[in-house]
């Protein structure tokens, strides 16, 4: 029997309705232990072949010597790969981020056109895991303006390394979508 997961509801209904290709992050619970989630929104549905090959996850910092954007990436292999850059100066961001290196994983979760999802747990390589340990004192003190974000997102868009579509970062403004005490819903995965 799988387990049931846990989101808040809000952040998922304020996730479902935002405008496509997206990626948010977020909390989910699964067997009482919380994990940061990593969702995505995508405009094509990942056929069931592609999705159970996996991904493979990337991590990068983009920026200066005075702010600094965070890049993830996912290539489904053989298939499509998608960027998003995230601010790090950023309540949710960097309880998120926070959590996924303390759990050394994350949950991943896509939902397609048609309303399918695509649901696991997945472990950080530990080279990408530790590239994040490098980078969350950095993480943590970020001062990265609203205009440094969206200046490097415009940069980024023009020339995507690795080449991928992007998704635009969304469900970032309100910490309450990481309650998970209140507000809750259960999502019962199917396989």
């Amino acid at each position: 029997m799988l387990p049931r997961l846990t989101v808040n509801e809000q952040f998922m209904r304020d996730f479902i309705t935002a405008v496509t290709p997206c990626c948010a992050l977020g909390v989910i619970e699964e067997r009482n232990r919380k994990s940061g989630l990593l969702a995505l929104r995508i405009n094509n549905v990942i056929p069931n072949e592609v999705s159970n090959n996996g991904f493979r996850f990337g991590h990068s910092l983009y920026g200066s010597s005075s702010f600094e954007v965070v890049h993830f990436a996912f290539e489904f292999y053989n298939y499509k790969s998608y960027n998003v850059l995230i601010n790090p100066n950023n309540p949710v961001a960097q309880e998120v981020l926070a959590m996924m290196i303390e759990n050394g994983g994350y949950f991943f979760l896509v939902i397609n056109p048609d309303n399918s999802v695509i649901a696991f747990r997945s472990e950080i390589e530990e080279e990408i895991l530790n590239g994040l340990k490098t980078n969350i004192l950095r993480i943590k003190h970020s001062r990265t303006t609203d205009d440094e974000y969206q200046k490097t997102v415009r940069s980024f868009e023009k020339n995507p390394q690795p080449s991928g579509e992007m998704l635009q970062w969304v469900c970032y403004n309100n910490i309450g979508y990481l309650d998970l005490t209140k507000d809750l819903l259960e999502l019962k995965p199917s396989r």
